[in-house]
């Protein structure tokens, strides 16, 4: 198989990432003490939101394409690289706490995809 499909696949992975941790942060900054319409009508017109919007329009996008190319049943688990990546990301960008049970649950989607994979 293209080595660029498999590239645009992990391109998939990162934008659902970048997609999930640009929407906590702007629900983040939303202003919740003015109430919950407020924050989310913030949210709504917020740059998080439109960059949210735009990654999960081109994950699409991308996603449709490797699946013409890659079997669903290896493409597929690659996305749970996201569970993985999510955490870890929201751990040094949002300062969220990582437990040594979530670094071992990471390590172990880490392995379970190369094991599918490969």
């Amino acid at each position: 198989m293209n080595i660029i499909i498999w590239l645009l696949l992990i391109l998939v992975v990162l934008l659902g990432t970048t997609a999930n941790l640009s929407l906590k942060y702007g629900l983040y900054i939303s202003s919740p003490s003015k109430g919950a319409s407020t924050s989310i009508q913030n949210l709504l017109f917020s740059r998080y939101f439109l960059i949210w919007f735009i990654c999960y329009t081109f994950m699409t996008i991308l996603w449709l394409y490797v699946l013409r190319t890659i079997p669903l049943s290896q493409a597929f688990p690659v996305l749970g690289l996201m569970y993985a990546l999510i955490p870890i990301a929201s751990h040094y960008l949002l300062k969220e706490q990582i437990l040594f049970s979530q670094w071992l649950g990471i390590s172990i989607i880490i392995t379970g995809v190369i094991l599918v994979v490969n």
